[in-house]
């Protein structure tokens, strides 16, 4: 069984800003960048699943027309009240206290790191207990909590791995067992 694992393209944010839970839109460029990802996917039938956000259901859509269920587990994380607003405009204090301990520490209104690991493992399991070959249409820290899970990486160690927009990572399951089978294409 392959479970692929597809960030969404470039969204249409200025950079420098925090979002998660928002719903940004694409940026010019996804036609391009939609198009380098379905090259990527196999030609056979996927179940597939995709954040509701709009940056992911356009690329699902593009990718799978309508032949996809949205999950709101798949979402990026909640930054709560920092939602839109500059990294640089929420204060040295607040922001250090998160980064200190971002794995168990929830933003203000919002979600810890492990509060994401949670959702998006069980959705993998959901998505394993099917046992057909399937596609998550998400986001770059539902993506790194996944690799990590399936590593063994802590957490704290999950943003070591780079996700760029618009690639895939392929996780393959063989007798219960769940090995990373390519990573960033």
């Amino acid at each position: 069984m392959e479970i692929y694992l597809i960030r969404h393209t470039t969204p249409a944010v200025e950079r420098g800003i925090c979002y998660g839970f928002a719903d940004i839109d694409v940026a010019p460029t996804f036609e391009t960048e939609a198009a380098r990802v379905k090259g990527l996917l196999p030609d056979k039938p996927l179940v597939v699943y995709s954040s509701p956000l709009q940056r992911c259901r356009k690329l699902a859509t593009y990718l799978f027309s309508n032949n996809f269920t949205t999950d709101d587990r798949l979402k990026e994380l909640n930054f709560g009240e920092w939602e839109m607003k500059r990294w640089d405009d929420l204060g040295p204090d607040a922001l250090q206290k998160w980064m200190d301990d971002f794995v168990y520490v929830r933003v203000p209104g919002g979600e810890s790191y492990i509060d994401l690991r949670d959702r998006a493992v069980a959705v993998l399991n959901e998505v394993i207990s099917k046992g057909k070959d399937a596609v998550l249409v998400t986001h770059s820290g539902i993506i790194r909590a996944l690799l990590a899970h399936v590593s063994g990486t802590p957490l704290e160690k999950s943003f070591e791995r780079r996700t760029e927009y618009g690639r895939v990572a392929c996780l393959k399951v063989v007798n219960g067992a769940i090995e990373i089978d390519f990573y960033n294409s």
